[in-house]
């Protein structure tokens, strides 16, 4: 029926928002590495410097908090674990953290990408194209069974996570280890999820592995003007924040992993991270460039959060107070 067409047409624009937003972000981090907010070799391949377009301050600053916590409690999981653990990027976009992992030689057992069809693609051709990429995944010759990419240790799919069946395939794809310790990382994936999806996802990573621990960065507290903005800002570019409904406190943040089998959650804005940033660390911020726009960063960082849920095994440092990097 035209209604179901129309219903149709409105998801696929939907999607290809979503997607574009891939672009953003890998935007948005080339950036910060080419004003060294912070180091990643590996970013130019999948953004190249010369497509670079200028960001402000503000958001530089919040992307490298972003990136910081991020990796931050992904190295501190790997070590605590010995690297005998699993990693499942949900969403993984362009993200780099794999080779940046193995040059810091904390790559874990089994290391899995999933993402939408073009984007795993997009992403396949690039590693295909720089053997800086793909030595570090397999000395064979890579190749793509089913629009996927399998080795020993990396797996990149290309699922559809909104599908309960297509969670349960992902086992099985990737020879996933229940036994394991298990993070799983979504990093502006769930805010673009129904309710409904966004909780079957995340059940999935508590009764699939006993030991894991649910990282997820996203919006939050958007009951106030800021909040309104930023979601018509996102429907202007056909980027529906579905899962707005679960992103309106830091509360609730918490509640969805207690509620989805988790034994302990916690959640914090991005300004208790900014707050707790060495004070070193903030002076060379203050270095890279000019920055005035204090209350606008302070406004943007209320409005996303860290979150996760742990169950099994033992929960990460303090979140406001994740360890410098070694």
């Amino acid at each position: 029926s035209d209604l179901d067409n129309k219903s149709y047409l409105s998801s696929m624009a939907s999607d290809d928002g979503i997607r574009s937003t891939n672009n953003d972000a890998t935007q948005c981090k080339a950036w910060c590495v080419h004003k060294n907010y912070y180091p990643d070799p590996y970013i130019n391949y999948f953004c190249p410097a010369a497509t670079v377009s200028p960001k402000t301050p503000e958001i530089s600053r919040g992307y490298y908090l972003r990136v910081k916590v991020i990796q931050d409690m992904v190295r501190w999981f790997v070590r605590h674990n010995k690297t005998k653990c699993q990693i499942v990027s949900i969403g993984a976009g362009s993200d780099t953290i794999y080779w940046n992992l193995h040059d810091q030689q904390l790559l874990p057992t089994i290391f899995v990408e999933v993402d939408f069809a073009q984007v795993v693609m997009k992403k396949f051709k690039t590693i295909l194209k720089h053997k800086a990429l793909s030595s570090v995944i397999s000395n064979e010759k890579l190749a793509p069974v089913n629009g996927c990419l399998h080795s020993s240790r990396y797996h990149l799919v290309a699922l559809d996570v909104r599908e309960k069946k297509s969670l349960d395939k992902l086992k099985e794809l990737c020879s996933l280890n229940t036994d394991l310790p298990t993070l799983i990382l979504t990093e502006c994936v769930l805010c673009y999820m129904s309710s409904r999806n966004s909780k079957d996802l995340i059940s999935w990573g508590s009764s699939t592995f006993p030991n894991s621990l649910f990282l997820n960065y996203e919006p939050c507290n958007m009951d106030d003007r800021f909040g309104d903005i930023m979601i018509e800002n996102m429907k202007f570019r056909r980027c529906d924040l579905v899962g707005i409904k679960s992103c309106k406190t830091l509360a609730e943040q918490e509640q969805r992993f207690l509620d989805a089998g988790y034994t302990s959650a916690k959640a914090s804005d991005m300004n208790t991270v900014m707050a707790c940033l060495p004070s070193d660390d903030l002076a060379r911020l203050n270095t890279l460039e000019i920055f005035d726009e204090h209350e606008l960063l302070t406004q943007l960082l209320a409005h996303y959060c860290i979150s996760y849920g742990v169950k099994g095994g033992v929960a990460p440092p303090d979140i406001s107070m994740t360890p410098p990097p070694r």
